[in-house]
C-alpha cells in the first residue's frame, strides 16, 4: 500500500471519534433546517456548499426568523472568519501542492481535520505527506456531516433542536481545543478568549463579539509569548 493512502486512512481513523459528536450534530441540524421550511433542494445546496457547521447554524436561524439575506450573509463570513487563521497556520503543510488541490482543501477543511492535523504536525513536521493525512480526516468529516444531515432531514430527530444544538456546539469546540493546552501562552490565550466573548459576543452584533473575542486571544497569547521570551532572553 503506497504511503500517501496510508496517511490518507490514518487520518481518516484518527477523526473517527470525533463521529460520535459530529453526526447527532448533523442530524439534528437537519431537521432544524426542516423545521425552517428549507426544501429538499435547498437543504441538499445550503449543506454542500457551506461546509461550517456554526454558521450554518446560525444562517438558518437567522433564516427562520425572516432576517435580511445580506445580514444572513455577513454572519455566516463573520462567524467563518476562524478559518483564515486556520489557512494562515496551515500553509506549511499544504504550500507545496498544487493550486486546485490547495483550494479543494480550502473547502473541505473543518474544525476537526485542522485541529488533528496540526496535531501531527506539531510532532513530525517533516512528515511530507501530511495533506494525506488532512484529506482522509476532512472528507470522512465532510461525508459524515452530509449523511447525518440528509437523515436528519428526512427520519426527523428525537431530541429538540434547539436545546441540542446550543448544547453540542461548545462541547465539540471544547474537545478540540483542551488537547492542544500544553504551553502558557496557548493557556493565556484560551483564558483571555474565553472570558472576553463572555463579556464581548452579547454586547455586539452579528456575531463581532466572537470575533473580536478571538482577536484579543490571540493577541494575549502573542505577547505573552513575546514577554516570556524577552525574560529568557535577559536570564540568558
Amino acid at each position: 500500500m503506497r504511503v500517501t493512502t496510508k496517511e490518507f486512512i490514518r487520518g481518516g481513523r484518527a477523526i473517527a471519534p470525533t463521529l460520535i459528536g459530529v453526526i447527532p450534530f448533523a442530524v439534528v441540524f437537519g431537521f432544524a433546517m426542516k423545521n425552517a421550511l428549507f426544501t429538499g433542494l435547498q437543504s441538499s445546496f445550503f449543506s454542500l456548499s457551506l461546509l461550517a457547521g456554526a454558521s450554518q447554524l446560525a444562517a438558518v436561524q437567522l433564516y427562520a426568523s425572516e432576517t435580511p439575506a445580506f445580514i444572513i450573509v455577513l454572519t455566516a463570513v463573520i462567524i467563518n472568519l476562524r478559518y483564515s487563521m486556520y489557512s494562515l497556520s496551515i500553509q506549511p503543510v499544504l504550500r507545496d501542492k498544487p493550486y486546485m488541490l490547495r483550494l479543494f482543501a480550502s473547502f473541505i477543511i473543518t474544525d476537526q481535520s485542522y485541529a488533528f492535523t496540526m496535531a501531527e504536525y506539531e510532532k513530525n513536521p517533516g512528515n511530507h505527506f501530511l495533506p494525506s493525512f488532512f484529506m482522509g480526516a476532512s472528507i470522512l468529516i465532510v461525508i459524515s456531516w452530509e449523511a447525518g444531515i440528509l437523515l436528519g432531514y428526512n427520519l426527523g430527530a428525537v431530541i429538540p433542536a434547539t436545546h441540542f444544538l446550543d448544547f453540542v456546539i461548545p462541547l465539540i469546540f471544547m474537545s478540540l481545543l483542551i488537547p492542544h493546552l500544553g504551553g502558557r501562552d496557548r493557556q493565556v490565550a484560551s483564558i483571555t478568549g474565553g472570558l472576553s466573548s463572555v463579556i464581548l459576543v452579547p454586547l455586539l452584533p452579528l456575531q463581532l463579539g466572537l470575533l473580536a473575542a478571538i482577536i484579543i486571544g490571540i493577541g494575549s497569547g502573542i505577547a505573552f509569548s513575546m514577554i516570556q521570551e524577552q525574560r529568557e532572553g535577559i536570564k540568558a
